[in-house]
């Protein structure tokens, strides 16, 4: 974590992300449709904690994740997150862990363009994929993405609203 090497106590910031990260991640559970090790030399993705934060009148980003890909990332994280309750920290790495797996946001339909999401599972306001006081973490949402990934490597599930789903070895399969 080299974005870490600016703070006094780089070690104690790493370790809080650890902490903060691995809570998120146990959220989903067996849902998760993949493993995450800590790997400096060969990542799909890295962690930074950003110096400064990132708001506008509209307020705070807090994280910033990715959408899957063969490519390497970064799951971008503000000091504005630190300033949040406990509880808040994780539900934030808990929905940006969300967007690792594919997941949009619950709105996308109708600010998300030209790539608005399509409904997958039970359309409920209260999912993690949204934001403020409707961001949590309910069972369906880990029972959809449960049978998201299960119709996808299944073969049953090809295309989703037209669109064709694609299959990828994740970047550190190069070096493997």
């Amino acid at each position: 974590m080299a974005s870490l090497s600016v703070f006094q106590q780089p070690e104690a910031v790493a370790s809080r992300i650890r902490e903060l990260v691995g809570e998120a991640i146990i959220a989903w559970g067996d849902a998760a449709p993949i493993r995450f090790d800590e790997n400096s030399d060969n990542s799909d993705f890295e962690i930074v904690v950003e110096r400064f934060p990132d708001c506008t009148p509209q307020g705070c980003t807090l994280a910033q994740a990715f959408f899957p890909d063969a490519g390497r990332h970064q799951l971008l994280v503000f000091p504005t997150m630190f300033e949040q309750s406990r509880k808040e920290q994780v539900d934030t790495l808990t929905h940006e862990i969300g967007h690792t797996f594919g997941l949009r946001h619950f709105f996308a339909p109708d600010v998300e363009t030209p790539w608005p999401s399509v409904i997958f599972g039970q359309h409920n306001p209260f999912s993690i994929m949204n934001y403020g006081r409707l961001s949590e973490l309910p069972e369906v949402d880990r029972s959809d993405l449960n049978l998201l990934y299960e119709s996808v490597w299944s073969r049953r599930l090809r295309k989703i609203n037209g669109t064709p789903v694609k299959l990828f070895r994740p970047y550190h399969y190069l070096f493997a």
